[in-house]
Formats: C-alpha cells, sequence, structure tokens
C-alpha cells in the first residue's frame, strides 16, 4: 500500500488491519516520545491518507525543523516522508524515508516545534516500544 507514493511498511498494515494501531497509555507515550502528550491520535489509512495530502502543501516553515548535526535529523522533508499521527496540536510524528526507503525511521516533532527527533529506527521498533506489537488476544 502506498500513500504519496511511499509504500507504507507491512508491519504498520498489519498493525492497522488487526487493530492493534491504536493509542497506548499514557505513561508508555511519555516515555516512547519523552513528551507529554495531550491529544493523543493515531491516523487510519483514511485519516494517514488525507493528513499526508495536507502534508505535501505544507508550507509552514515551522513545521520542517533545522538540520542538525549534533542530534540528527532535526529536519525533515515532507515529500519524503509520511504523517503516522499526533501526540497533540503541532505535535506529529513520521516516518522519514530519506535514510532507507524500505525501513523509514519514525521521527516527531518537538513540542518546541523546532526539531525532528528520531524515536524508532523503524516501524517495527516503534510498535514494540509502544506495546502494540502484538495481537490483542495474545496479551
Amino acid at each position: 500500500m502506498q500513500i504519496n507514493g511511499l509504500d507504507l511498511p507491512g508491519a504498520l498494515t498489519r498493525a492497522i488491519a488487526e487493530r492493534r494501531w491504536r493509542r497506548p497509555p499514557l505513561d508508555v507515550l511519555r516515555r516512547v516520545f519523552r513528551e507529554s502528550p495531550v491529544a493523543v491520535h493515531l491516523y487510519d489509512l483514511a485519516a494517514m491518507r488525507a493528513a499526508n495530502r495536507r502534508w505535501l502543501e505544507e508550507k509552514d516553515p515551522a513545521y520542517f525543523g533545522h538540520l542538525d548535526d549534533k542530534k540528527p535529523p532535526g529536519d525533515i522533508d515532507p515529500a519524503r516522508s509520511l504523517l503516522l499521527g499526533i501526540l497533540g496540536p503541532h505535535m506529529p510524528f513520521a516516518l522519514d524515508y530519506r535514510v532507507a526507503s524500505d525501513r523509514p525511521r519514525v521521527l516527531y516533532l518537538h513540542s518546541g516545534g523546532d526539531r525532528w527527533i528520531t524515536v524508532a529506527g523503524d516501524v517495527e521498533q516503534l510498535l514494540a516500544r509502544l506495546q502494540l506489537d502484538e495481537h490483542p488476544r495474545s496479551r
């Protein structure tokens, strides 16, 4: 499955199909994202498509961050990324395809609004860290 010409990782499409892609407990979110989320929403496929159509048209430089050699990446390219959800107003998290198109890393926009931070090396790692990597019946 593709959105904006980018392939969604199979682990993500499986998690969505199996209804594992849902809001984890707040303490888990805080530990993973190192933020205090206020209005968490993990996009389903329809919302992902809509959000990413708008993402390609985004013009506000505040959303793009700044390259940070000391704590990469710092920035993001809307044409090489897909939004997965939000942690709150102006706090999206996304797949970043710039390093590896077959295993995009996961970034989030720091609440300060000027820096994208790596939260997981790939979707599988994100699902594990959010405790969404198992089918609900097996818990």
